[in-house]
């Protein structure tokens, strides 16, 4: 018996546009941009280190209760038993821009859903449209009845690839924000203490209906939830093919290459070098 990894995580990549909710066109507060700045490297300083800015809500996250209740949890507070064990997978293909995935839809997938299940919902649209604008512009999202059906089975987290709810710059004119109902979706599921996994790409890559699914949350205090490797574990016969991947340790051909200043041509060497 084996294991195959199907990293969900999108790349951090400060390059990228519109990876984070448009706050700043709903409720008028700043969408800061990613960095990785460095602050240390090779060829001088013997190490790289880098300086990393973002925000909680940037690339592929998750939403811990606290991210709309005082009363619920932080961050720092969410079990990893919240966030990591048996998911089932539920792939809607199909879906275009701007369409919803219903009840009828997740029912009609014929996915088996158990109670303390993390359910993973998949259109693609993040590996469709991630960076541009019509990533919010025509987002596919979930209706209010389909969180009923998710929540009726009795899941503890979903993971999604596309919005929790309501479309982000189209709501009905009755849930725009400042309105109490806003974003109903994140109040039924927060609400309950199912934290959501956002932004998710490469489900497509999941073979089995069923996997092991793990959410490696950064653990920063006093948060609403923080940037997270998502992973899915698959039980396999045998060793899965590792085609393409770097070996694993420990390697043949060590690496060899420490910077210029040890080729003689650094800045500054170590003391006693």
């Amino acid at each position: 018996m084996g294991y195959r990894f199907v990293d969900l995580t999108l790349a951090v990549d400060p390059k990228d546009t519109y990876v984070q909710f448009p706050r700043d066109e709903i409720y008028g507060k700043p969408a800061p941009g990613t960095t990785i700045t460095p602050i240390a490297t090779l060829d001088v300083d013997h190490i790289a280190n880098f300086r990393f800015e973002t925000t909680t809500q940037s690339y592929t996250h998750y939403d811990a209760p606290a991210h709309f209740y005082h009363d619920g949890l932080k961050n720092h507070e969410v079990p990893l038993d919240h966030l990591c064990g048996e998911a089932c997978v539920i792939k809607i293909p199909g879906k275009g821009p701007s369409d919803t995935v219903s009840a009828k839809d997740l029912e009609a997938a014929g996915v088996g859903v158990r109670p303390g299940d993390i359910a993973i919902v998949s259109t693609e649209w993040t590996d469709r449209a991630w960076g541009s604008r019509d990533f919010w512009e025509h987002m596919i999202y979930l209706t209010t009845d389909a969180a009923d059906w998710l929540i009726g089975k009795g899941i503890k987290a979903l993971v999604q690839d596309f919005m929790t709810c309501d479309s982000p710059l189209y709501p009905p004119p009755e849930r725009k924000w400042p309105a109490p109902d806003w974003s109903p979706n994140h109040i039924k599921f927060l609400s309950r203490g199912i934290c959501l996994i956002e932004w998710c790409t490469n489900i497509g890559a999941i073979r089995k209906e069923r996997v092991l699914l793990v959410t490696g949350a950064l653990k920063l205090k006093d948060t609403e939830g923080a940037p997270a490797r998502v992973i899915a574990i698959e039980e396999v016969e045998g060793s899965p093919s590792r085609e393409g991947l770097p070996p694993l340790p420990p390697l043949e051909n060590p690496y060899k290459d420490r910077g210029a200043w040890a080729k003689g041509g650094g800045a500054r060497r170590a003391a006693g070098a």
